[in-house]
């Protein structure tokens, strides 16, 4: 069976995983990354979303912020749905 390719994502997830002791030099910062390409760290997310697009045009790219530990993020929507029959 063949194996599957990776999906851009998971590719630059990759970097950004492979490359995090560096990156924690700019804990904080975005780092925006495209393929195998780190293009840099950013102050902000939208320096990061604007460098990103200037750079990669239609291009995808990951923005990410440099943190030691991924926070992980919950939301919940307490929605009472009710049936219309």
């Amino acid at each position: 069976m063949e194996e599957l390719e990776m999906s851009t994502l998971q590719k630059e997830l990759q970097v950004f995983a492979r490359n995090l002791g560096a990156l924690l030099a700019d804990e904080g910062k975005f780092a925006v990354i495209s393929g195998e390409t780190i293009l840099g760290t950013y102050d902000s997310f939208e320096e990061a979303i604007k460098a990103g697009y200037v750079n990669f045009a239609l291009t995808p790219f990951l923005v990410k912020q440099i943190l030691p530990v991924e926070e992980v993020v919950f939301i919940n929507r307490d929605i009472l749905l009710q049936c219309s029959t």
